[in-house]
C-alpha cells in the first residue's frame, strides 16, 4: 500500500497531470487510513480529479456510504473553481429522490464538519422531476426547480415496443413501429395525436389498431412525454449540476422501462453531442485558439447503476451506457456508476472503470465480481483488504489505475443534508 505520510493525495490523476496542476481542479474526498480499529488514525487528505473523463464505480453494501459519497462528489463539483466549474456540467439519475437535499446545509454533523475544516451549507443544485408529477413535489412542499419531458420524436418504434413489453411479432407492435417510422421519416417534431392518426389511417383491423392507440393513451398517463422535451443546451449547462428526480417510477409494477427510457435518451442526447463539439474543440485547438468550446464535458451519476446496466437481462440504457464506458473518454465524457449489487452490473462497467470506490461488502458474489479488477499492484486479493476496512460507515477502499495505487480512506462528512439515511421509529 502507499506510504501513509507525505504529500497530499491526489486520485485519477496521471504522474504528469499532477505534476503541471497539483490538487487544482480536484475536489476533497477524504482522509487517508494511518491505524487498524474501528477508530482508525487518519492522515494525509485524498482528492480526486474532476477534470479528465472517469469511469468510475461506487460500491457498497446498503447503509455502509455509497449515496453519500456520491453526494460528496457533487459537493465537490459545486466547489471547483469558476475557470474550471464553468467547462463542466453534472448530471446525476436519483432513483431513490434523496438528492434534493443538497440544496440544504447539514447542521446535525456541524461539530465533525469543522473538524475537517468544513462548514455546514446547502448547494445551488437544479432538481428536475417529471412533468406529470409535478404537482405531487408542490404538494408535499419539497423544493424542486421544474419538470422535464421526453420529446416523443425522440423514441424510437424499438424503445416504444420494449415500454409497452411488445414484440415484433405480434400485428399490434407490427402496426406501432409502422406509424413510428413513417413519422420519424418525416424529420419533425410530433406528439401523441399525431402517432394515434397516423395509426388509425394504416391498413390493419380494427380490434389491432384500437389495441396500439390505447397503449399510446396509457403513456399520455406516466408524465414523462411531450412534444417538445429536454434539449441538450438545457441539460447539459455549463457550471451547473441537473439532478433527474426518477424516484416516482420506482415502485410502479411495469414502469422499470420508465427509468430507462430516461437515461437511454439523455445519455444518447449528450453523447451525439459531444461527439460533434469535440470535432470543433480539435479544430481550434489546431487552430491556435486554445482549449474553446460551447458545450461542456458532461459528467453522468448514476445511483442503482445496475437496474439501468444489468449483466443479465436487457435493458433500454444498457447500450447505450456501454457506447459512454467504451468511448466515452475522447469526447470527455464521463461516467459515475454507483451500487449496491456489482456482481449484477454488465461486467464491462467494471472492468473498464479507472477509479474504483468501495465501502463494506460482505457478499461473497459481490466481492467476487470485483476481483476481477485485482491489477498487479495490489499486495493482496481485495477481499483481504475488505476484511481490514472497519466496520462503521464512511471507510472505503480506492484503486486508482491512473497512479497505480490503492488507498483506504474516511470519506469526509458532507456539508449538505445527506437524505438517505435510514428511518427510525425512534422518537428522541
Amino acid at each position: 500500500m502507499e506510504e501513509l505520510f507525505g504529500e497530499d493525495v491526489v486520485v485519477g490523476r496521471s504522474p504528469s497531470d499532477l505534476k503541471k496542476y497539483g490538487k487544482r481542479g480536484a475536489g476533497f474526498l477524504g482522509r487517508v487510513v494511518m491505524s487498524r480499529g474501528e477508530e482508525p488514525v487518519l492522515g494525509r487528505r485524498v482528492y480526486i480529479d474532476l477534470t479528465r473523463p472517469h469511469v468510475m464505480l461506487i460500491c457498497g453494501k446498503r447503509g455502509y456510504g455509497k449515496s453519500y459519497t456520491l453526494g460528496v462528489l457533487m459537493e465537490e463539483f459545486a466547489r471547483l473553481p469558476e475557470a474550471v466549474k464553468i467547462r463542466t456540467s453534472v448530471i446525476a439519475i436519483d432513483t431513490v429522490g434523496i438528492f434534493w437535499t443538497l440544496k440544504l446545509p447539514n447542521r446535525e454533523q456541524e461539530k465533525e464538519l469543522r473538524q475537517w475544516g468544513l462548514e455546514p451549507r446547502g448547494f445551488d443544485v437544479r432538481v428536475l422531476v417529471p412533468k406529470g408529477k409535478l404537482s405531487f413535489y408542490k404538494k408535499a412542499e419539497i423544493p424542486v426547480d421544474g419538470a422535464f419531458a421526453l420529446s416523443i420524436s425522440d423514441i424510437s418504434d424499438e424503445e416504444w415496443l420494449a415500454l409497452f413489453g411488445l414484440s415484433w411479432k405480434e400485428p399490434v407492435g407490427v402496426a406501432i413501429s409502422e406509424a413510428i417510422r413513417l413519422l420519424r421519416e418525416k424529420k419533425i417534431s410530433y406528439g401523441f395525436e399525431e402517432i394515434k392518426e397516423t395509426i388509425l389511417s394504416l391498413d390493419y383491423p380494427e380490434e389491432v389498431k384500437k389495441a396500439a392507440v390505447s397503449r399510446f393513451e396509457v403513456a399520455e398517463g406516466w408524465g414523462l412525454f411531450d412534444r417538445e422535451g429536454l434539449t441538450v443546451p438545457d441539460l447539459a449547462r455549463p457550471g451547473a449540476i441537473t439532478i433527474i428526480d426518477v424516484s416516482t417510477y420506482r415502485q410502479s409494477v411495469g414502469m422499470e422501462g420508465l427509468r430507462e427510457i430516461v437515461v437511454a435518451v439523455i445519455g444518447k442526447k449528450l453523447f451525439e453531442e459531444r461527439m460533434m463539439y469535440r470535432k470543433v474543440e480539435e479544430m481550434e485547438a489546431i487552430k491556435g485558439r486554445g482549449r474553446v468550446s460551447r458545450m461542456p464535458v458532461v459528467w453522468l451519476l448514476i445511483d442503482e447503476a445496475h437496474m439501468f446496466m444489468p449483466k443479465d437481462r436487457p435493458s433500454l440504457a444498457k447500450d447505450v451506457l456501454l457506447e459512454w464506458v467504451r468511448v466515452g473518454r475522447q469526447p470527455g465524457l464521463s461516467l459515475v456508476l454507483a451500487t449496491q449489487r456489482p456482481n449484477k452490473i454488465h461486467e464491462d462497467a467494471i472492468s473498464q472503470c479507472d477509479l474504483f470506490i468501495s465501502h463494506r461488502l460482505t457478499s461473497e458474489p459481490d466481492i467476487k465480481a470485483v476481483s476481477v479488477l485485482r491489477p498487479t499492484y495490489l499486495l493482496q486479493d481485495l477481499g483481504k483488504y475488505f476484511g481490514e476496512l472497519p466496520r462503521s460507515k464512511g471507510f472505503a477502499i480506492i484503486i486508482d489505475d491512473n497512479s497505480e495505487k490503492m488507498y483506504i480512506i474516511k470519506v469526509r462528512p458532507r456539508m449538505s443534508w445527506h437524505g438517505g439515511g435510514t428511518a427510525t421509529a425512534m422518537p428522541f
